[in-house]
């Protein structure tokens, strides 16, 4: 697929052997009350070079020579309008917004760029899109993200009012957990391919094909309606309207993992740079032999039934020696980080139609690693104490070597001025080659951690991740029917995780002694895991104006959404054991000898018997594997009615069809084994690993627009929202958690969560590419899903619905030109948004019974997962369009928020609250542009801790380093 990428834009340049000098003008025109103008006609005064705007969004595009011009616009029943001193430069785009007045005059928004599509790619026009929007939302250009030098959407998203990105991907709107925001691809929801998460992995998404990303805070029907903190919709970029073509290389350095003889890596084949498994992570090939099904060669104890079968004892040979010794991690010196990507891009004529094409393609390879962590675990022991008890404190050591290709390929046909039809895909790989070591004190396994009594695990993985994604999208504006807007959109996705070969083992070393016991220990063991969903999504939406003649702006809009994730999910566990062969100590605790050949398998006969020493044999849990279907049907109605020249009102409902199933291999097993043995299946066993969810819900939405000055609106909005479980969190197995954490178990009675949400926001835009809001919000839950204890002997986790919740919270954002203070600083603009947040969830009743037993000022309450009682980002730019000089100095910082809930009556744990200041500096010489940035130049501690008694007890802390890249490209 990617292959075909590359040569599709090899070839595009190739063919391109006439490049044109000419420049371009685009822009959208807009009438007095700030609706797009459809049929207005834009030219260049005493010629016929120009373009009418479209029937869909009111835009318009044409070619011209390079020059100074008047630009002359004209529609029916409104002065000409004309524009002086508009430049035209060769191999670029002037940007050209118009808007009409009532009477005369006219403002302008002037940019150049070498973007296209001024409305929604500039930061002028973004601020126009949210003045005019029908919901509280908040948008970031593709050229304010190129500025912030962010990488992927995940690193846009961090500068939004209220965002925060958890764990690089996971976007938490408003504070609140990745189960409450929605995200969407150009109108089309984002699946998961992590099974422990609902929303996207937006790292999969690189900022080279994005438009524009929009933060929708308050809903409105024709949203998705499993969003409550906020929906993101990621843009793809608008098709250009002149050739177009670029490269770029950057290379980087990190103080922690670049030019280091010390990374963690393991032999994982040949492809791993390009971040594929070429097989050498697959499971050997001695695991197809039938053989091993007839002989039952898999099973535990398939040592002591081996002795006298010669057959089996063969295949326990030839099991044991095709796996082999995989646990041996080594070191490498690493290199730089490094990206390269290329794009290009044209409009044709089809005939009469015009025709654009976009393709874009990037490489990147980075080393990540931290060699001084720590990773700790303390519950609270009971009684009189006043202190937690440690389980274990132990040293980290983490490599990861990740590389991403991906690439997108898109064209647009215009058969009309009021017809639009899109096909684009998206391809991403990402790959993620991991070495890691834990060492020092586990009391609970009898290590002090000291120099001859020491605990160690460690784990080799590697996991890669793929999206593709087919889309297919139309707009069409009927204009026989009074400029009726169709918009419709299908397409379907294949998403992978698989994690080939995840290796794991853990022992003491007390001295000479290296213990491995599998009654204190898991077992060494090869994990194989894979997971495949397949989503199909189809969406229709439209928008009949009515009551034109008291407003443009008044439609009815209604529609309905289709999707549909059909997932496969497997989990295969191989374990080692020992029969007769060299215990760990007498191997001298070397993973080379005590997995060599000469400990595996069939060491030797005597008298006729069979003497087996390191076997392996099937450890997997059926449970642990399953199938899952989800659905969601939707329908709605709406409306958009101005109530007065001031008010307008958007009100309507949205009904949504929730369909859930997730079976366990267990079901599909019971069902064989009862049809088998001539019984009735066990019902019991069937429900326990099966989980069934139908739900129909009804989403009302209220939200109200009050232009209290040409400038300045009032927002207030109620509407009701849910938030569902994923399928893992219903699935009802217990999955396994390395060094020794809590099993977490699905729960299958899991319903889904009622939102009430209240907000209000008064925003005021000064000036063009201005803002100055305040925004106040209040959400209500009901049922929320939660983490808690599962009532078992052991510490196990799972997920309950809780009574309810409450959320509150109030945000700041301004965006201004520093030049009113002074003339001399009018290329300075700062943005800043702050966001205070309180929340409150009840924990399950079992849950407090449990704490209080332990700790008798065990709270009822807690924050939400996640969730940051304080948000800040600020933005200090600096641009001077004639010299090419653009500096962007960013800062984010957000308060402790809650990671996990503490063990039974120990206080629950927290990530530390954490401030990352980056810089961007760069230079445009003609068609050239460097760029250097520095990241993270803070080198903040990534901390999580647990407060008791006064005392605070760090659960994991490493650092991240200090980053500097820099970057040339090269385009037209």
């Amino acid at each position: 697929m990617l292959n075909r990428m590359f040569s599709l834009v090899a070839l595009l340049l190739v063919s391109a052997t006439v490049l044109s000098q000419k420049g371009a003008i685009s822009g959208t025109v807009f009438d007095e009350d700030g609706f797009p103008m459809l049929g207005a006609n834009v030219v260049i005064q005493g010629t016929s070079i120009g373009a009418q705007t479209d029937f869909i969004e009111g835009k318009y595009q044409f070619q011209a020579e390079p020059g100074v011009y008047t630009i002359s616009a004209t529609y029916v029943g409104y002065a000409e309008q004309l524009l002086e001193g508009v430049e035209v430069k060769a191999n670029e785009t002037t940007i050209l917004d118009i808007t009409f007045a009532e009477d005369t005059g006219i403002e302008l928004a002037l940019d150049v760029t070498v973007t296209a599509q001024a409305l929604e790619r500039g930061e002028v026009a973004v601020m126009k899109l949210r003045q005019n929007s029908d919901k509280v939302q908040d948008v970031i250009s593709s050229q304010e993200i190129q500025r912030l030098g962010a990488g992927t959407a995940a690193a846009a998203l961090t500068k939004v009012t209220g965002t925060t990105v958890v764990d690089g991907k996971y976007v938490y709107v408003r504070g609140l957990g990745d189960r409450y925001s929605a995200t969407t691809l150009n109108g089309l929801q984002l699946p998961s391919i992590d099974p422990y998460r609902n929303s996207a992995q937006l790292d999969l998404i690189p900022t080279t094909v994005l438009d524009n990303i929009t933060a929708s805070k308050s809903f409105t029907p024709d949203l998705p309606g499993d969003f409550t903190g906020g929906s993101v919709n990621i843009k793809i970029k608008a098709l250009p309207e002149r050739f177009t073509w670029g490269v770029s290389a950057s290379g980087g350095y990190n103080n922690l993992s670049n030019f280091r003889n010390d990374f963690l890596t393991f032999p994982a084949g040949d492809k791993i740079g390009l971040g594929y498994n070429d097989g050498t992570l697959d499971g050997p090939a001695i695991l197809n032999d039938p053989r091993l099904k007839d002989l039952n060669a898999l099973s535990s104890n398939v040592d002591r039934r081996a002795r006298r079968d010669p057959e089996l004892a063969a295949a326990v040979e030839d099991v044991a020696n095709g796996f082999g010794n995989a646990f041996t991690l080594g070191n490498k010196r690493t290199g730089p980080d490094y990206s390269l990507s290329a794009n290009i891009g044209n409009q044709l004529m089809l005939g009469t139609m015009p025709l654009g094409f976009f393709a874009t393609a990037s490489y990147s390879r980075e080393f990540s690693q931290y060699t001084n962590g720590r990773r700790g675990n303390f519950v609270n022991p009971g009684g009189n104490s006043g202190s937690l008890q440690e389980i274990y404190d132990l040293n980290d050591s983490k490599s990861v070597e990740s590389a991403q290709l991906g690439g997108m390929v898109g064209l647009t046909l215009r058969p009309s001025a009021s017809n639009s039809l899109s096909f684009y895909t998206i391809y991403s790989h990402q790959g993620f080659l991991e070495g890691r070591i834990l060492e020092g004190s586990n009391e609970s396994k009898g290590a002090a951690g000291t120099e001859d009594n020491f605990y160690r695990s460690q784990a080799s993985t590697f996991m890669e991740r793929e999206l593709i994604d087919y889309v297919l999208q139309g707009d069409h504006t009927l204009t026989g029917l009074g400029n009726t807007k169709v918009e419709w959109s299908a397409n379907y996705i294949d998403s992978k995780q698989n994690e080939p070969d995840l290796r794991f083992a853990e022992y003491i070393e007390q001295g000479d002694r290296y213990i491995i016991d599998p009654s204190q220990f898991s077992r060494p063991s090869r994990f194989f895991r894979d997971l495949a969903d397949d989503t199909y999504q189809g969406s229709l939406d439209i928008t009949v104006p009515v009551l034109q003649g008291k407003s443009r702006g008044n439609a009815l809009k209604f529609g309905g959404m289709y999707r549909n994730k059909q997932r496969d999910f497997n989990e295969t566990i191989y374990a080692y054991e020992n029969d007769r062969g060299l215990s760990f100590t007498e191997a001298g605790g070397d993973f080379g000898v005590y997995f060599g050949p000469e400990n595996l398998g069939v060491l030797e006969q005597v008298n006729g018997r069979n003497l087996v020493g390191v076997y392996v044999f099937d450890n997997s849990n059926l449970a642990n594997s399953y199938t899952g279907n989800y659905s969601v049907g939707a329908a709605y109605g709406m409306m958009t009615y101005e109530v007065s020249p001031r008010l307008k009102a958007i009100f309507g409902l949205r009904a949504e069809q929730t369909r859930i199933l997730v079976e366990s291999d267990v079901v599909g097993i019971e069902y064989e084994q009862a049809a088998a043995n001539g019984r009735t299946p066990d019902m019991n066993r069937i429900d326990d690993n099966t989980a069934d969810i139908d739900t129909l819900s009804f989403m009302p939405a209220l939200n109200l627009v009050y232009k209290l000055g040409e400038n300045t609106n009032l927002r207030g909005s109620f509407t009701q929202t849910v938030a569902r479980p994923n399928m893992r969190e219903v699935a009802p197995f217990g999955a396994f958690g390395f060094l020794g954490e809590p099993i977490v178990f699905g729960n299958p009675d899991l319903e889904l969560t009622s939102v009430d949400n209240y907000d209000l926001r008064y925003e005021i835009f000064p000036n063009a590419g201005e803002v100055l809001a305040l925004s106040a919000f209040y959400k209500r839950f009901r049922n929320p899903i939660v983490t808690t204890f599962r009532l078992s002997g052991d510490q196990q986790f799972t997920w309950t619905n809780s009574e309810n919740a409450d959320l509150y919270g109030l945000e700041i954002e301004a965006r201004k030109s520093l030049g009113f203070l002074n003339e001399k600083l009018d290329n300075f603009t700062l943005s800043t948004n702050l966001a205070f947040i309180e929340a409150r969830q009840q924990i399950d009743a079992a849950e407090v019974r449990l704490g209080q037993a332990v700790d008798p000022d065990f709270s009822a309450n807690r924050q939400f997962n996640g969730q940051s009682p304080f948000v800040a980002n600020a933005n200090l730019s600096y641009a001077t369009p004639e010299t090419g000089w653009d500096v962007v100095v960013a800062y984010n910082y957000f308060g402790d928020r809650l990671q996990s809930i503490g063990a039974v009556g120990s206080p629950d744990i927290f990530e530390r609250g954490r401030s990352q200041l980056d810089m961007s500096i760069s230079k445009k010489i003609e068609n050239f542009k460097l760029s250097l940035r520095a990241r993270n130049l803070l080198n903040p501690a990534f901390e999580s801790f647990s407060t008791f008694g006064g005392q605070e007890y760090i659960f994991q802390s490493y650092e991240r380093g200090r980053e500097v890249s820099f970057g040339i490209s090269y385009g037209i």
